[in-house]
């Protein structure tokens, strides 16, 4: 081969390396889908995104579908306020409304209504929620398997079994309410059921009008109050206020526990048993409660310096 020949395929290798390296360096670029419903679905929508790039879906209307997210890298659902009505997405009777998989996920500015689940968040997701209103599932609200979630402004409410329910997960909640939590055939009608090792960090959180208790910690499971950040208040739920037991605690300081019914469950306004502890050490109000405000069960019901909240009726001593 001519020593011609030679250049030129050797510039013909550096142009096209130099291509090839060109196109990898170029950053991915975020794509923005509007669904306006009914009409379009947020299910069709997601097929023409990829989902290892930025992606938004804007909805308008009211969309009625099950929707299933898995894999996505980073993805938002925002719903557009339209003469002061949100986006609601319906799900069908019998399925969930969201179902996500292996994803990083944000809702924000939604109504979602109906499903078995309202939101179901598993297998290491991260869902983040903002200033949605969840409503009416007949199994759960929100149910967060192995994932990490944070919650900003949302309401949930009316759902049965449980309000929020958290297995194995991370959770911070923020400005959040959860009321009128029914009975089903799965739970008591919990407002949150913190369960199987799972955290919650509070920073302001309203839990009322359920059937069952306000909240619930069962399994090493783990509950800090930010009191600084805002109120958190348990009150009116007819299972007791706050459960700690089967070797969870909690840190209640700042906390309102109040006029809570333990019914026929035994609740109270707080309950610690089974080898599980309570502090509250920044005090905090607990009164009002029936049968009784702060109650120490036999099997290692411990609370850490109840003398510096404001307590009721108590059976618990000033542990330390």
């Amino acid at each position: 081969m001519s020593r011609h020949a030679h250049s030129l395929k050797f510039q013909l290798s550096t142009l096209l390396f130099s291509t090839v390296f060109s196109m990898l360096s170029v950053p991915a670029v975020a794509r923005t889908a509007t669904v306006y419903c009914p009409g379009n679905s947020i299910s069709s929508a997601l097929k023409y995104l990829d989902p290892q790039n930025s992606n938004t879906i804007r909805i308008h209307g009211t969309c009625r579908e099950s929707v299933f997210i898995g894999d996505f890298a980073d993805l938002t659902i925002v719903g557009v306020t339209t003469a002061g009505n949100h986006a609601v997405i319906q799900g069908p009777d019998g399925s969930s409304v969201f179902w996500i998989t292996g994803s990083h996920v944000q809702l924000q500015n939604l109504t979602i209504q109906g499903g078995v689940y309202g939101v179901m968040c598993r297998e290491f997701s991260v869902c983040r929620f903002r200033g949605n209103t969840i409503q009416n599932a007949t199994g759960t609200g929100i149910t967060l398997d192995s994932a990490d979630a944070t919650f900003s402004g949302d309401v949930i409410q009316n759902n049965a079994n449980s309000g929020l329910n958290l297995t194995a997960s991370r959770v911070r909640l923020t400005r959040v309410t959860v009321q009128g939590t029914t009975a089903g055939s799965w739970s008591f009608g919990n407002g949150v059921d913190i369960n199987s090792g799972s955290s919650v960090t509070v920073e302001q959180l309203t839990t009322q009008n359920n059937q069952g208790a306000g909240v619930s910690l069962i399994g090493n499971s783990h509950l800090s109050n930010r009191s600084w950040a805002g109120p958190f208040t348990v009150t009116n739920n007819n299972g007791g206020g706050i459960w700690v037991t089967e070797q969870s605690s909690a840190d209640l300081s700042g906390a309102t526990v109040t006029n809570n019914n333990g019914g026929a469950n035994g609740g109270s306004g707080v309950v610690i048993d089974g080898n599980s502890e309570a502090s509250f050490w920044g005090g905090g109000t607990f009164t009002g409660n029936q049968p009784i405000d702060l109650y120490c069960g036999t099997f290692n019901g411990i609370a850490a310096a109840p003398q510096l909240a404001t307590v009721g009726i108590t059976n618990c001593p000033n542990s330390y």
